[in-house]
């Protein structure tokens, strides 16, 4: 329906000119949820994915095949991909070292913030912020 061209772009659309050069990869995954997110028209990221489909839903995403992208803290720090709104659900991060979650820190809301409209590909951004009331 019209909520799914949301997610995949319209035929004929770059949007969706982007997804069908990734079908013939993405079904070669083993992974369920990337498959199945990807025909939605979104991703997921994160460190329990095997590399080559983290590299897979990085490059879908850059090249604009998925729209949606739910990712980890970790990807929103290090790579450099740019999207139109950012949302971080929740400032807690699980912190191996200390054995338990930390605040995220501003220096770090700002960084990934810091995704949201780049001047060099977009006009303008959007970021929003969820936490709980404890």
């Amino acid at each position: 329906g019209e909520l799914e061209h949301l997610f995949t772009g319209e035929e004929g659309t770059q949007e969706n000119d982007a997804r069908t050069q990734f079908i013939d990869k993405v079904e070669k995954s083993r992974n369920k949820e990337l498959r199945e997110h990807f025909r939605n028209g979104m991703g997921i990221h994160h460190a329990g994915m095997l590399r080559p489909d983290r590299r897979l839903t990085e490059q879908m995403f850059a090249d604009g095949a998925i729209r949606v992208l739910c990712c980890t803290a970790t990807l929103a720090w290090g790579i450099n991909l740019p999207a139109h709104t950012v949302v971080i659900k929740g400032t807690d991060v699980y912190m191996p070292e200390k054995g338990t979650n930390v605040d995220l820190s501003i220096l770090d809301v700002q960084q990934i913030f810091g995704r949201a409209g780049r001047p060099q590909y977009d006009t303008s951004g959007d970021a929003t912020l969820i936490t709980s009331h404890d």
